[in-house]
């Protein structure tokens, strides 16, 4: 399973690397990222390719599954 690390990236970059991912994967994927406005940014992106995505936290770490297109 691929996996998007934006762990430590501010925006656009998180934004950036999803973007590409979902171009290039239609499977599930994985992002972490670590701050509340790449996940608003990465929620919205993927909201437009009409993907589910499930959240988990853990500490400031933010795991984000996407789902196939």
């Amino acid at each position: 399973m691929t996996v998007v690390n934006a762990l430590g990236l501010s925006c656009p970059q998180p934004l950036m690397l999803v973007m590409e991912a979902l171009k290039n994967e239609p499977g599930s994927f994985v992002v972490l990222v670590d701050s509340e406005s790449a996940l608003e940014s990465v929620l919205r992106a993927v909201k437009k390719e009409k993907r589910t995505t499930e959240e988990a936290r853990a500490g400031s770490e933010i795991t984000i599954n996407i789902g196939p297109k």
